[in-house]
């Protein structure tokens, strides 16, 4: 059945306060061990650790009756944005407003991009995060014409690293992320909607990747990302070691990555912005 094209919605605020366990216990999983995310006076969140306060708000749009997913086994994780206004730090209040930006009809499948504003006590903007999220089998079924961009040119190499995605990743991401999607945790179920078994969540490989870009070229300070923006473009599996290569662009602290997984097929594409030190 196709999704409810056209719809946008803005959803009530929801208040939380960021504790240091969670932000220790997501790190842990993501695989970053970046001293600066351990509890302490200094403590910060990592680069996309925003997903966890707002992960079942954002999961709530998509199930939402007037969007009219069928079957949330079909959802795909499209692409993940992040701006980043100040960082989030232990004892925080925040208020969050999540909305519905857009829904498209992309014909086989339909599209909607999840929004998450992200405040503080006095009303300043601390993150907005936005997902796009593509359902199969949801389009209309009538043919589109695919929209196409010009690719953003690559610079010199700035960095290259690898990271591996741990057998048990999955396990150790779910409940430090709120994502119990049991696609990612029981080969069943994953092949029932014709996977070759459990994948990896997609915002845990981007939380290894971005552990790393953070380490490799804002010299592991997380607080000076002002951007970070990505394209999941394959399955990663659990087990498999991924090579990211990162080139700088045109504009003083703006980068493009892709990461790859050991066959050479790039599974994480996008660019990141980093203020000077």
């Amino acid at each position: 059945m196709p999704l409810n094209f056209g719809l946008t919605k803005t959803y009530d605020p929801v208040e939380t306060t960021v504790s240091a366990d969670q932000i220790e216990e997501y790190a842990a999983a993501s695989g970053d061990a970046n001293p600066a995310h351990q509890p302490g006076p200094d403590q910060v969140a990592s680069a996309i650790f925003s997903v966890v306060p707002g992960f079942m708000l954002m999961g709530a749009s998509g199930s939402d009756p007037d969007l009219g997913i069928d079957n949330p086994l079909m959802i795909v994780h499209g692409e993940q944005r992040f701006r980043y206004h100040q960082p989030l730090k232990p004892g925080m209040r925040v208020t969050m407003v999540p909305s519905i930006e857009s829904v498209e009809d992309k014909g086989k499948h339909g599209m909607f991009v999840s929004k998450l504003a992200m405040t503080d006590d006095s009303g300043e903007l601390v993150i907005e995060q936005w997902a796009t999220i593509v359902v199969r089998g949801a389009g209309s079924g009538e043919s589109r014409e695919s929209s196409s961009k010009a690719a953003p040119v690559k610079g010199d190499v700035a960095a290259t690293f690898t990271k591996e995605v741990d057998v048990d990743m999955p396990k150790r991401y779910a409940p430090a992320s709120g994502d119990h999607n049991p696609i990612h945790l029981d080969d069943a179920v994953a092949k029932t909607v014709g996977l070759p078994g459990v994948i990896n969540h997609g915002l845990g490989t981007l939380s290894l990747v971005s552990g790393g870009l953070v380490e490799q070229v804002a010299g592991g300070d997380v607080t000076r990302l002002r951007e970070l923006s990505c394209r999941f473009t394959a399955m990663v599996f659990p087990g498999q070691t991924l090579t990211t290569t990162v080139w700088e662009t045109v504009g003083n602290g703006a980068y493009l990555f892709e990461t790859a997984n050991p066959a050479g097929d790039v599974v994480v594409a996008g660019s990141l912005e980093v203020a000077a030190p």
